[in-house]
């Protein structure tokens, strides 16, 4: 049974890995790592198998004291559930259900004192739901101010209608996400949890120089777009 559920491990986690599931999980670089750790564990998954073909010295119904009686096969069945989950129904990235229930907080840049670089141009720019809230919160819109940007994030409701511009920040994995919402004006209804493009400019109102602070976006335009294969930043 143990041989049999490192193969399964291994196949699991190379699924994840090779089809880039895994990214709904964990940050990009970590992808190599899993396509070993898959390898490795069906590998001796299979080494085991053929092992465990061979005649025995004990009693296979011998408890040897390391989960290998038929306490450890029961262990062993419960450590499946997870892995079959994985196969069968992948759950999906960290969404509008995980934001509202995660404080928001828009830490400083790790070197606060340093100007932030200027956005290139043309307009609209690409930038990230992340880099526009510390932007607009940390050095007051000043690079901000202007300019045109277009955004890619999911919708999660606000207080009092309307809805806010979401997207998670990950530093390992998603449990340490953390939420970063920007409040669209002028934007129409859209489902909680669409992933949406958003194009628009940075407005005064919601907060500078506070880590709760929620920044504003005038909406240009706005529409809907499937979510990225990798849904973090």
């Amino acid at each position: 049974m143990q041989s049999v559920l490192l193969v399964l491990l291994g196949g699991a986690l190379l699924r994840l890995s090779l089809s880039g599931a895994y990214q709904n999980y964990v940050k990009p670089g970590l992808g190599v790592y899993l396509t070993l750790s898959g390898a490795i564990l069906a590998v001796l998954g299979v080494w085991g198998a053929v092992r465990s073909g061979q005649p025995a010295e004990a009693s296979e119904h011998e408890d040897d004291g390391h989960g290998h009686g038929p306490g450890g096969t029961r262990a062993a069945w419960l450590l499946l559930l997870p892995v079959l989950t994985v196969f069968l129904i992948a759950p999906p990235p960290l969404g509008a259900f995980a934001a509202d229930r995660t404080r928001s907080s828009i830490p400083p840049p790790a070197d606060s004192a340093a100007a932030l670089p200027v956005l290139p141009k043309p307009d609209p720019v690409d930038i990230g739901v992340v880099d526009f809230a510390l932007r607009a919160v940390w050095d007051d819109g000043k690079t901000l101010a202007g300019r045109t940007v277009r955004m890619v994030g999911f919708v999660t409701p606000a207080p009092g209608g309307g809805w806010y511009l979401t997207k998670m920040q990950i530093s390992c994995c998603a449990a340490d996400a953390q939420p970063f919402r920007i409040r669209t004006i002028g934007a129409p209804a859209f489902a909680t949890d669409t992933w949406v493009e958003v194009v628009g400019s940075w407005v005064p109102g919601g907060g500078t120089q506070r880590d709760d602070a929620i920044p504003n976006v005038k909406v240009a335009t706005v529409v809907q777009v499937r979510r990225p294969t990798n849904p973090y930043e």
